[in-house]
């Protein structure tokens, strides 16, 4: 009987939470326990599919993903993990990859260290491993926000987001400090607002006057949002939006407290973002140096209440002079 050719893909996976596991389940362990496997049965290694920093629980992988295309296409007929949890941690999508969308393909599956193979027919254990991976899952995203919780508690500030005029304090983690290179800029901005400018004109004002954006600030300290500003014309500095103007104004971070879970995920398996009621929110007073102070800001709300405020008798006034009472010939 011809021996069948396997065209092999060599799939690894590493999140943050396998890095407590150490060497064992690093990328380069994975790498060479597959790669030791596929060339003692004599396959065809196709390509090595590697996802380093990405979650189980979902399947939005740049690895994964272009494993899967090479499957469509027709070059792979065999995927070999380490085991089951690096394919993944969500039980349903695992499942239906190791029983429908595998053996639809004519794909071969190979978990080393399960033991499942899928040449060998139906793999009960495989359904109850899959449980488990998700509950470890599930377990480890219950300790890291619960660890997340206690340092929010703690005044730390761990958003890699750092609001314009400040920065992190190089001695103390997790500690805001005042950035006097850009505090000024916060500064005009609640002192425009104070004296009753709303966000749209204090907008116009901040480009007119030639003030870079939050986002060019980061882009010239660490690189980030490259893609907004390399190879664009000088003013793309300048462009400062209405939202981004409203957001500062909105923001207590300038009051010296910290305000977290503004969002929140759907699941620990869906990581959509959604906004959550100010009910949910956590806010922790004190926690860094204030910026403005809290009549400055009282201040500022006031004039974007009143702007949000409807008028009295809007109807009457909107039509005040266009009526007139048939009666009395007066105009209302």
């Amino acid at each position: 009987m011809k021996q069948q050719i396997y065209n092999t893909a060599l799939y690894c996976r590493l999140s943050r939470d396998d890095e407590q596991n150490g060497e064992s389940s690093s990328i380069s362990t994975q790498r060479q326990m597959l790669r030791n496997y596929a060339t003692e049965q004599g396959w065809n290694i196709v390509d090595e599919y590697i996802d380093d920093g990405y979650s189980g629980t979902n399947y939005d992988r740049p690895g994964f993903e272009r494993m899967i295309e090479d499957i469509e296409d027709g070059k792979i007929n065999c995927v070999i993990t380490k085991d089951l949890s690096r394919l993944g941690r969500n039980y349903i999508l695992t499942g239906q990859y190791t029983e429908i969308y595998f053996p639809s393909k004519n794909v071969r599956y190979i978990a080393l260290n399960d033991g499942v193979d899928t040449a060998n027919g139906d793999n009960e254990i495989a359904p109850f491993r899959n449980i488990l991976n998700e509950m470890v899952a599930r377990d480890t995203s219950r300790k890291v926000k619960s660890a997340i919780h206690t340092k929010f508690l703690n005044g730390e500030y761990v958003s890699p987001m750092i609001p314009l005029g400040y920065k992190k304090d190089a001695e103390v983690k997790g500690k805001l400090i005042i950035d006097e290179e850009t505090r000024w800029i916060v500064e005009k901005i609640f002192d425009l607002a104070a004296h009753g400018k709303g966000a749209a004109l204090i907008q116009r004002q901040l480009r007119a006057e030639n003030i870079p954006t939050p986002t060019y600030w980061r882009y010239q300290r660490d690189g980030s949002w490259a893609c907004r500003y390399e190879g664009q014309p000088e003013n793309r500095k300048y462009r400062w939006s209405i939202k981004t103007v409203s957001t500062i104004l909105e923001n207590e971070v300038y009051l010296g407290h910290s305000v977290h879970y503004k969002q929140g995920t759907v699941s620990f398996k869906n990581r959509k973002h959604v906004r959550r009621d100010k009910d949910e929110w956590l806010k922790v007073a004190n926690t860094h140096e204030p910026i403005i102070t809290q009549e400055q800001w009282d201040l500022v709300h006031a004039h974007i209440d009143s702007r949000r405020r409807p008028r009295k008798n809007s109807f009457v006034q909107i039509f005040s002079g266009l009526l007139k009472c048939g009666g009395c010939g007066w105009n209302l």
